[in-house]
């Protein structure tokens, strides 16, 4: 009993402790695909206060560090030793082909700098598919009094399936696009469902894409915001599955037509390693899916009569008329309106054939369409306003429409009863025809429309004067010439100006030092110090160049001394100015705060503007 108590004692101090030296160390993949995302994995034995990402040319970051810690204790010949280990991952993703060098990471650990390996990676055209094997291995303290021994997660008996992995599998993410039907008529409604399929613990969904419906009209259907998971066997492995998409589609071409690939990128929990104490720990790794394309066989519809426009299903027509009588200027609503189900889309707006006695306006559209799994199915309203100027009876004939019965496989035509409009005749409509018939094509001419022809001397007197004898067109003229010669002595002016090269870059100094203090503002609020110093120390430098009109070669702190005191520049201020890119300099290298940062732009600017005040 003493002995154990004393060891216990042993194991909590020896936690405590901590290595001498500091190990950085940072470990990626060696080869990865363009456009497929990797994580790059940086390991301490000693937490650091602050951790920074180097340069990572050929990569895109897509977010990071997440962080994850364990602890680990050896007893050897009676000697207990205890490691703590710091892990950060970062995720990124490759966006060109070629072999590239990760540049080490930089961490602060009690207040000492430390930078990591670089990393070598090669990026090929084709995606990877990674198989990250791990094992993890540890030392149970309490072997001496329950003789458990230590053991290795290779040892460990094979996972079932949905449960928490090592590595991510080719076939542990899947992702499908499947129609309910493979066969079907132009125009004829068909599901595409896109189905998940995981047989691991995923934590999230970072980027889906849809397939493409080129030859399609497409309604996408409504499903649930939360995924519904059940229970699916594939090629003789048991997934969870879940829709994630349902899409109503109708073909719009005959032949094989084809629904483009759908690619999915997900997160996937899987077992990094095991704690002695709290078990097994955990960490996030990428998983992608792409379905592949499927096809549909989409057969023609029969010789198309006169009058079809597409319209595939069962539908109805109706018309609405308030009134069969009306007064001349008064306004008349006709509502034509189809009902049924099928593909809405292809239905063309009905035209009504109005005789030139009417005035016909565009019709207002209101639809009241839902598309659930049975198909498309409403009904779609086209409301005209038609206005007469004529008394009379008239008969505009009736609205069809012709559409394909898939259940009849033939095509049938609806339509409506006349539309027959009474008009009251006017004051003015005496001689108006009493009937107009549409199929008759006879047309109503008012007494009103007739003028006779005058006759006699109409005293005409020719009102045509040449345009060169008016004062307006010499004025013009005039005018035009004064204002080419003013344009010519400008621009030769601007020509001449622009010839001197060194005194555009002394004009344009400050508004080109004002472009690089906008970007460098930008990287202070990004608290990105590098940068930051980077750009203000440029816009010093080529703010001294352009407006000492000094060579790059010969750009030197002494020589912008020189040429400050040329052009009657303070002294003090001058030296301030070098003293400012000493310290930014300085600063380039030190990681600092943003308060730091924001007083070093703002003495920026201020000097800036003081030199420009002096040099003027």
């Amino acid at each position: 009993m003493r002995k154990f108590l004393l060891n216990i004692v042993i194991l909590f101090l020896s936690l405590a402790s901590f290595a001498d030296g500091v190990t950085f160390t940072g470990k990626a993949p060696s080869v990865v695909g363009v456009g497929q995302r990797m994580q790059v994995q940086y390991t301490l034995n000693e937490k650091p206060s602050s951790i920074q990402l180097g340069n990572t040319p050929g990569f895109k970051y897509v977010g990071g560090p997440s962080q994850s810690s364990s602890s680990s204790v050896s007893i050897v010949n009676g000697s207990m030793t205890s490691t703590n280990t710091y892990t950060y991952t970062y995720t990124l993703e490759a966006v060109s082909e070629g072999s590239y060098t990760l540049e080490g990471a930089t961490a602060v650990v009690k207040g000492t700098k430390y930078t990591s390996n670089s990393i070598s990676v090669t990026v090929q055209k084709e995606a990877v598919q990674q198989q990250q094997q791990r094992q993890s291995s540890y030392y149970d303290p309490f072997e001496e009094f329950f003789g458990s021994g230590s053991r290795s997660s290779s040892q460990q008996q094979q996972q079932p399936q949905n449960q928490p992995k090592t590595s991510v599998a080719s076939d542990d993410v899947l992702i499908r696009t499947v129609a309910s039907k493979s066969n079907l008529a132009k125009g004829e409604a068909a599901i595409v469902t896109i189905k998940l399929y995981t047989a691991i613990d995923l934590v999230s969904i970072e980027d889906f894409t849809p397939p493409k419906f080129n030859n399609f009209y497409v309604e996408e259907l409504e499903t649930d915001t939360n995924l519904k998971w059940s229970r699916e066997t594939l090629n003789g492995k048991t997934y969870n599955t879940a829709i994630l998409k349902k899409y109503l589609v109708f073909p719009r071409v005959t032949g094989r037509v084809e629904i483009d690939q759908a690619n999915i990128k997900c997160m996937a929990r899987i077992i990094s390693g095991r704690h002695p104490f709290w078990g097994y720990t955990y960490d996030n790794a990428p998983a992608s899916s792409t379905a592949p394309a499927v096809t549909l066989n989409v057969s023609a519809l029969p010789s198309e009569p006169i009058g079809f426009s597409g319209a595939v299903g069962r539908f109805s027509i109706s018309l609405s008329k308030p009134n069969d009588t009306i007064s001349v200027n008064e306004a008349v609503t006709c509502k034509i309106t189809i009902s049924g189900s099928g593909n809405f889309s292809n239905i063309e707006a009905p035209k009504i054939s109005c005789p030139k006695e009417f005035e016909q306006y565009e019709p207002v559209v209101t639809s009241k369409l839902s598309a659930s799994e049975s198909g498309m199915s409403g009904s779609k309203t086209w409301e005209f306003t038609l206005v007469p100027r004529y008394g009379g009876t008239f008969n505009l004939g009736e609205v069809s429409l012709v559409y394909y019965d898939l259940s009849s496989k033939s095509y049938k035509t609806v339509s409506t009863e006349p539309i027959i409009i009474n008009v009251r005749k006017g004051s003015g409509d005496t001689n108006a025809s009493s009937i107009y018939n549409l199929q008759t094509g006879v047309e109503v001419i008012n007494p009103e429309d007739v003028r006779y022809i005058h006759k006699g001397n109409l005293q005409l007197v020719s009102a045509y004067s040449p345009l060169m004898f008016s004062g307006l067109y010499w004025c013009l003229i005039i005018g035009l010439l004064l204002l080419f010669i003013v344009l010519v002595v400008v621009m030769r002016k601007n020509i001449k100006k622009r010839q001197d090269v060194e005194l555009m870059k002394r004009q344009k100094a400050n508004k080109i030092s004002r472009k690089r203090l906008k970007a460098a503002r930008k990287f202070m609020q990004a608290n990105d110090n590098v940068s930051f110093y980077k750009e203000i120390i440029t816009a010093l430098w080529g703010y001294a160049g352009d407006k000492l009109s000094i060579p790059t070669s010969q750009l030197t702190k002494d020589n912008v001394k020189q040429a400050f005191a040329g052009h009657n520049v303070d002294e003090e201020l001058s030296q301030h100015f070098i003293d400012l890119i000493d310290k930014c300099e300085f600063a380039h290298f030190v990681s600092s705060a943003s308060n730091e940062m924001q007083a070093i732009y703002e003495e920026t600017t201020n000097i800036i503007e003081q030199l420009e005040e002096n040099m003027r």
